[in-house]
């Protein structure tokens, strides 16, 4: 046999041995909502969404054992995690349904500890499953906009996100990736960018010749993809850069590291993102560390076009999915000396990239981790006099929300004077939106006056009072509950953040589910420990970051 069919025998054999193993989560047809590798705020997305009807049967995809089960108000609500004897680990997010087996272990643990969130780890002994084996129903439950189940498969051994496609599951898709504007950035020799041009090719194709002010050349996509009979604007799997004939810059999603996931905000426009939520998909790479899908020892291209010795590139960009449809761009890149563009004035701070950097004056400090910056950095500092009503200090801008900040810095705020007990609890130090509205970011008191709290994100910043307790209010709660499957309640605070809460029924802790997007509060009746025929008293507390508190009381009849 010629070694290339003894090859493709390999590869087709191992393709059907991993089709035998695992069995798609869902029943057919699988319609996708969501792709492996989609572009999100700060992370790639890890897995599949399929749609599906709140109930729907989830089935283990191969066998193993549940190693973990966790429910919270947000992130996945309900999921369940299987381990599988090939040192793969299955998750199944935001489920509506537990098994009763589950579902009675859970119900347990929650009262047991008095707690709604969990996260329970049985040893490998107590939930075997079998491949095909329900394990669970599609939910709407966490961070979730619809009913959905949130596929994961991971390499547990190295904690990296696997495509799921890659277990060979079958999706209808003979659609190409639609690409609607294509970006060409003129790069500053630290990779920064300095300028860009866009161009749209959603009704055709790019111009013959694209003449560029620059020699040092990066190009960016904007680009989604939708499988068959489905609308969503999913991303998609690979992108290939050529000039002059040779790949310059590739990527495919089939493997992501979980520690790498952040990086999407190296390998997108994430000014683009920041200002005018476009996603483009960058097809150069200035930072050796972003590149999670080559191996360590590479010699990659970085994807940056040099127009320096030629003065042209032809250049070909495609896009394409897993199925491998395609679309095709191609132009002329052509270098037009023109004057240096002046160089942005305003900056007071050089922070070089792959140093640590601290930025201490008038009390403010900000201090950045030596991974903090995928570029070298021209730092704009603005301190703001502030002493408005709710302000405990003045405002300080840091740089802006354009620039991306890997990770996260440490951030040390004044306050304008000693304040009182009072104050120093109800204080946290907020960002400040441009709609004027505030995001906390938490905090605590050093000892010389400072608030100090870890930042994610540039921008402005202040030390700020929240004093306002949360809202209680009643979305479905009967003074008489007799033949009612649940009570509920909605809570909400003007600043945000995590709320906590504790609730009774005739003094006894009573479980209320807690949905963080809507802010509802539930208890479900149906496996309710409150006794019929009887008049009882319902009392909760719910409590914001800050401390503060409201209660509600009512009695109700069951």
């Amino acid at each position: 046999m010629k070694p290339e069919l003894r090859l493709l025998f390999v590869f087709v054999l191992c393709l059907n041995q991993l089709s035998a193993q695992y069995v798609p989560p869902l029943e057919d047809p699988l319609l996708i909502t969501g792709t492996f590798g989609e572009l999100r705020s700060n992370h790639f997305h890890g897995g599949l969404d399929f749609r599906g009807a709140v109930g729907t049967p989830v089935r283990s995809v191969a066998d193993g054992y549940i190693s973990r089960v966790t429910v919270s108000p947000g992130g996945f609500g309900q999921a369940v995690y299987v381990s599988h004897r090939d040192g793969k680990r299955s998750v199944y997010g935001h489920l509506e349904v537990l098994t009763p087996e589950i579902k009675d272990t859970i119900r347990s643990l929650q009262y047991e500890t008095e707690s709604f969130a969990i996260d329970f780890r049985p040893d490998s002994t107590a939930f075997p499953v079998e491949r095909g084996e329900v394990i669970g129903g599609v939910g709407n439950r966490g961070h979730s906009f619809g009913p959905h189940l949130h596929f994961e498969i991971w390499d547990a051994a190295t904690e990296t996100q696997l495509n799921p496609l890659s277990l060979g599951f079958k999706v209808a898709d003979t659609r190409k990736p639609s690409v609607s504007a294509v970006r060409i950035y003129r790069l500053n020799p630290d990779g920064s960018i300095g300028d860009y041009d866009t161009y749209s090719v959603s009704g055709g194709p790019l111009p013959d010749t694209i003449e560029v002010g620059g020699a040092r050349i990066g190009v960016g996509i904007k680009a989604i993809d939708r499988q068959n009979s489905m609308p969503n604007r999913n991303g998609i799997y690979r992108a290939n850069l050529l000039a002059d004939s040779a790949d310059v810059f590739s990527f495919a999603y089939d493997r992501i590291p979980y520690v790498k996931s952040r990086y999407v905000n190296a390998l997108t426009d994430y000014a683009a993102y920041q200002q005018d939520r476009e996603w483009f998909y960058l097809l150069y790479a200035t930072l050796p560390d972003a590149n999670f899908w080559v191996s360590p020892d590479s010699s990659t291209s970085s994807g940056v076009i040099d127009l320096t010795r030629k003065g042209t590139a032809d250049v070909e960009i495609v896009a394409a999915d897993y199925a491998g449809n395609q679309s095709v761009f191609r132009t002329v890149l052509k270098y037009v000396a023109t004057a240096a563009p002046q160089e942005k004035e305003g900056h007071q701070y050089f922070l070089p990239r792959g140093e640590e950097s601290i930025v201490d004056t008038a009390g403010m400090r900000l201090e950045l981790p030596a991974n903090a910056l995928y570029t070298n950095l021209n730092f704009r500092y603005v301190h703001l006099p502030e002493s408005s009503s709710g302000y405990l200090s003045d405002v300080y801008q840091l740089q802006d929300q354009k620039t991306p900040l890997h990770g996260r810095a440490t951030l040390y705020i004044p306050a304008h004077q000693q304040p009182s007990e009072r104050l120093r609890k109800a204080a946290y130090i907020g960002r400040c939106n441009a709609d004027g509205s505030y995001s906390s970011v938490g905090g605590s008191w050093a000892d010389d006056n400072r608030m100090v709290a870890q930042i994610g994100t540039f921008g402005d910043y202040a030390i700020l009072v929240d004093t306002v307790p949360p809202r209680i209010r009643i979305r479905d709660f009967r003074t008489d509950l007799r033949g009612r499957r649940a009570f509920s309640l909605l809570i909400d605070d003007a600043v945000g953040g995590t709320l906590t809460y504790e609730a009774t029924v005739d003094g006894k802790w009573i479980l209320m589910e807690h949905d963080a997007k809507s802010g509802i509060l539930s208890h479900d009746l149906s496996d309710s420990p409150i006794a019929t025929g009887e008049t009882h008293q319902f009392w909760v507390r719910v409590t914001d970051g800050r401390g503060n508190s409201s209660e509600f009381e009512r009695s109700f009849r069951r």
